[in-house]
């Protein structure tokens, strides 16, 4: 997959990046929506047969949450115990992803970087973000940080406020 990370300017749409990879969170919020076999799928790019191939994707959304050590971007709280219920996120069908943590003694500890992910699937964004928060609430932990506002409507809207501006319509 080749994807591409973009900036809206005044003078229009620069590119920033180009990758040939699946990024985090990227990978989360597109794979729990394919219908086919990933691994079939990655053979055919192999083998060239990856054109003769219908992919397909559940018509739904995505909202993934990191759960974060305190402090995360600039000076992280490591190995501090984050503790999660897996069953009661697995239950109201929200998905985990670990990331980056250390267990010892079967006890979950962040490291510096991004500890998990928390991914709500709903037939739209705002669904898919409640969802998304009754799964965060199975995470707790002393020293983590949450964006909540992450797929919130506020957010959203003043993401599109902030491009209309950027180009001279607002």
């Amino acid at each position: 997959p080749i994807y591409g990370q973009f900036m809206l300017t005044s003078n229009g749409p620069k590119i920033i990046e180009v990758n040939a990879r699946f990024g985090d969170p990227e990978a989360m919020n597109v794979l729990p929506l394919l219908q086919n076999d990933f691994v079939d799928i990655c053979l055919s790019m192999v083998d060239g047969s990856i054109g003769r191939k219908r992919i397909r994707f559940q018509g739904k959304a995505t909202v993934c949450k990191y759960v974060v050590p305190e402090g995360y971007g600039v000076k992280s709280m490591v190995h501090q115990p984050i503790r999660v219920n897996e069953d009661a996120v697995k239950k109201i069908g929200a998905l985990l992803f670990y990331a980056s943590v250390d267990k010892e003694n079967d006890v979950i500890y962040t490291t510096s970087s991004r500890s998990l992910a928390v991914v709500g699937l709903g037939d739209n964004i705002f669904e898919a973000e409640q969802l998304c928060e009754e799964g965060l609430k199975h995470v707790e932990g002393d020293h983590i940080f949450i964006r909540h506002d992450i797929g919130t409507r506020r957010l959203i809207e003043k993401r599109i406020n902030h491009m209309k501006q950027l180009r001279g319509e607002a």
